[in-house]
């Protein structure tokens, strides 16, 4: 359900626009001051009666705030002026700064980051994205489909009240409707002028570009709060990263469609998600020599950071052919490398695809991060090793991934009740879990938390109550600070028995009777997680034939 279903279903009377609470005072504008909050950063209070649940939804909305603007959100002290969550009666805000104590509900069904991040938009100052001035334009409201009382929902504002900051129309902003929002029929209240976007507006993910653009432009904001790094190898400048001098070999750019391999090696990838990579001469005929690809100086704002990187390693059999990624500790005055703190590697052959390495990273305020590649002997310069986009954010990873390759064939041969299960993995605590993925009738993947038989449940305490999993589908767009991940967020509780109690091989469940397993509990999760045609023909959630399955728990 979306925030207007969630408002309705409640009764909600006396908001506009769907889920706003119409101000105590006239003036009702954006672009008056008055109503800008002095400071970007506002302080918070989260309500004695707000769920797990929705304690998660909010943190994810401050983190991704910090991530993509300037804006932060720390907890009250003794502020008068301050934003207070309470689990009411659906999904509402005020727009602007109110003073005093400032009211943001997040009722039942509301918990989703997204939707609260859409809440707090509100809060900051900005209205719904069909209520433009020019909206007229890019889209038609369908009256004949909306209740003839709910019709001022779909009011627009005049240039008096509303600004667009130089932002264009934007489908995608997490700030508009859906295309049946109000309908009293099920038909389209919304239609686009361009159809290419009739199934884009109303995404419940995350900020669009435009979001974030519209947001840093109004207060202003000039840099996020939390740093962020994506490479792509597209440019012949690489992003800042250098050879080491010292070293004895080298990376090259591969520019796919233009590079010829065999200038490089005539396995080399012909395809990534973009147009270049780094691949390392692995022409050595001394063996054990090393390449270093070494960044710019980079810096943090926060303790834990996600470091990722695509790689391919597709070595001959026997190589012991590999990578590694160290923090390098800088000389604070001239950038210079001090000392190198190992944070991975990666050994062995990963086949003849592009495979993703994410890892939480405890980096210094300022430092540097080197890439190494070590060749072998010169029986084995058929080794192709290549990296690319490579991106560090200022948050940790997720708990678990779980990647599934060749997706169409698996799409293709896959009958109902057919399901994939991950490897074993397990959460910060120590529970072991899989994640259950089955495609229903070629139109729906469904996803299913499980929790699963593992070294550690001895000495845990039982049943798994009141644990937030977010399961997601990754977004593996080149850019990782602007990806829409589609994520949807489970509450483990009583309502799950016997899913979350101890598995044994008495009480484990076969929740999908053609793939039977023991050491798996019942799985608990979403029938419709995600379209199959989301997942195949929007944003970049489809990749080399291969999704990701993000796990946090």
């Amino acid at each position: 359900e979306d925030i207007f279903e969630i408002n309705q279903k409640f009764g909600q009377q006396g908001l506009t626009d769907g889920d706003i609470r119409p101000r105590s005072l006239t003036r009702n504008s954006i672009i008056d001051k008055t109503y800008f909050w002095p400071s970007t950063t506002i302080p918070v209070q989260y309500g004695n009666r707000l769920g797990y649940k929705a304690i998660a939804g909010i943190d994810d909305a401050r983190q991704e705030y910090e991530m993509r603007t300037c804006f932060s959100f720390p907890d009250r002290t003794d502020e008068e002026d301050y934003l207070l969550y309470e689990p009411l009666n659906g999904c509402w805000s005020s727009v602007g700064k109110q003073g005093g104590t400032q009211l943001v509900s997040i009722g039942a069904g509301c918990e989703w980051m997204s939707t609260i991040q859409h809440e707090m938009m509100h809060a900051i100052g900005i209205y719904h994205e069909q209520s433009r001035t020019d909206r007229d334009g890019y889209i038609y409201i369908d009256t004949d489909n909306i209740d003839p009382d709910l019709v001022y929902n779909f009011d627009k504002y005049s240039y008096e009240v509303v600004d667009n900051r130089r932002v264009a129309y934007d489908y995608n902003s997490i700030m508009h409707y859906g295309d049946t929002s109000f309908s009293t029929n099920g038909g389209k209240t919304i239609i686009t002028r361009d159809p290419a976007f009739q199934d884009v507006i109303g995404q419940r993910r995350t900020f669009s570009e435009g979001d974030v653009t519209m947001i840093n432009r109004m207060y202003p904001c000039s840099d996020p709060l939390r740093k962020s790094y994506t490479c792509n190898f597209e440019e012949e400048a690489i992003c800042g990263y250098v050879q080491d001098t010292t070293d004895q070999l080298d990376w090259f750019k591969f520019n796919v469609g233009v590079s010829d391999p065999k200038n490089f090696n005539s396995f080399v990838p012909l395809v990534d998600n973009t147009h270049g990579y780094m691949v390392f001469d692995t022409s050595s005929k001394v063996g054990s020599e090393i390449g270093n690809l070494v960044s710019m100086r980079l810096k943090s704002n926060s303790t834990k950071q996600c470091l990722e990187f695509g790689y391919y390693m597709d070595l001959v059999a026997g190589s012991q052919a590999g990578i590694a990624v160290y923090i390098g500790t800088i000389d604070q005055s001239n950038g210079d490398i001090l000392s190198a703190q190992p944070v991975l590697s990666i050994t062995g052959d990963h086949g003849a695809y592009w495979n993703t390495e994410r890892r939480t990273i405890q980096a210094p305020a300022k430092y540097k991060l080197v890439i190494t590649a070590k060749s072998v002997t010169d029986i084995y310069t058929d080794d192709v090793i290549a990296i690319d986009d490579v991106s560090i954010l200022d948050k940790p990873c997720e708990t678990s991934y779980y990647t599934i390759h060749d997706f169409s064939s698996l799409l293709a041969s896959t009958t109902k009740g057919d399901a994939v299960y991950s490897p074993l993995m397990y959460t910060d605590e120590g529970y072991a879990f899989k994640i259950i993925v089955s495609l229903q009738h070629a139109l729906t993947a469904c996803a299913f938390f499980a929790v699963a038989q593992g070294v550690n449940d001895d000495n845990l305490p039982w049943p798994f109550y009141n644990q937030v999993v977010k399961i997601g589908v990754v977004d593996q767009g080149p850019d990782a600070l602007t990806r829409m991940n589609q994520f949807f967020t489970l509450l483990t509780t009583s309502d799950g028995d016997p899913n979350f109690d101890k598995p044994t091989t008495m009480n484990a469940f076969n929740f999908f009777y053609t793939r039977a397993t023991y050491e798996v509990n019942g799985g608990w999760g979403y029938n419709n997680f995600m379209t199959l045609s989301d997942i195949m023909n929007t944003r970049d959630f489809l990749k080399n034939d291969a999704i990701v399955i993000s796990i946090n728990v």
